[in-house]
């Protein structure tokens, strides 16, 4: 069987770094009564981060049960704002908004360095000006970074499904299941993806390739913009003082252990997808 580049290639972007917990209390039960710890992580890159942990019912040493859910890109948000998630890997910018309110700490950056301009033929970024450049989640990490990289160049930007001369339009769709049939049926010709769906890009749709990486953009030698971080409530931290050290000790085993074991890492989000979400990541053909 033919295993998938998407998933090596997102488990080589999928680097974690763990560090301590510092945010303020917010509200929230500061002592945890659950028997059952829920973690959720929205699909693509960051559920293959924690794909061995989905595998092994990981619970980072505290005897309690686990249940995964791995959602939507979109809805992960909600899983947090409603508190369903004991633990929550989230886009940073989203997490920022809703630790303090809903009683969760920082625990880890989970992805980052990971969003790719995709097009039919090579572009600077000069030569966006004038077009319309479709872009996942334009009011979160993908268009906020987007954004940041045009301004940092001096690139006017508007948030617009028509081209206009000097400017790059940019135009908004919620996920990936959103803009690769747009870019696949020409609705727009250039667009903003993570991995894995700028992979996935290529092999539904031809011709399309890396046309520019906003890592690459945003800081070739030494920094990477933080994408998805791990978010763990105030009354787990409470209950389980030790997990952020059991997880920080289990991370890079897990993204090696993805590498060697692609299919069965693929396997295990896809058994953790709740209803009605198309799994992004595929393992073999």
């Amino acid at each position: 069987m033919k295993k998938i580049f998407t998933v090596l290639l997102c488990v080589l972007l999928a680097t974690c770094s763990l560090f301590a917990v510092g945010c303020k209390k917010g509200g929230g039960n500061e002592v945890a009564d659950a028997t059952v710890i829920n973690v959720y992580a929205p699909d693509g890159a960051p559920a293959l981060a924690i794909a061995k942990f989905i595998n092994d019912a990981e619970n980072f040493g505290t005897g309690a049960d686990t249940a995964y859910h791995v959602v939507s890109p979109s809805d992960i948000g909600q899983a947090m704002q409603r508190g369903d998630g004991d633990i929550v890997v989230i886009p940073v910018n989203a997490a920022s908004k809703l630790y303090s309110v809903k009683g969760y700490k920082m625990a880890a950056v989970v992805t980052h360095g990971n969003l790719y301009v995709m097009a039919k033929e090579d572009y600077t970024l000069e030569e966006l000006k004038g077009k319309v450049v479709g872009v996942v989640n334009l009011s979160n990490v993908p268009g906020l970074t987007f954004k940041a990289i045009l301004s940092a160049n001096g690139i006017e930007y508007v948030e617009s499904d028509t081209a206009e001369s000097g400017k790059v339009a940019l135009k908004g769709y919620n996920d990936g299941s959103e803009l690769i049939p747009a870019l696949k049926s020409n609705t727009v010709t250039i667009g903003v993806l993570p991995e894995p769906a700028a992979n996935k890009l290529t092999s539904v749709a031809s011709g399309y390739r890396y046309a520019l990486s906003l890592q690459e953009l945003f800081d070739s030698e030494t920094n990477s913009y933080p994408q998805a971080v791990l978010m763990i409530k105030n009354g787990i931290l409470a209950k389980y003082p030790s997990i952020v050290e059991n997880v920080k000790s289990k991370f890079d085993s897990s993204v090696a252990w993805v590498k060697d074991n692609i299919e069965t890492a693929v396997t295990a989000i896809n058994g953790a997808i709740d209803e009605g979400v198309t799994p992004s990541l595929v393992a073999a053909n």
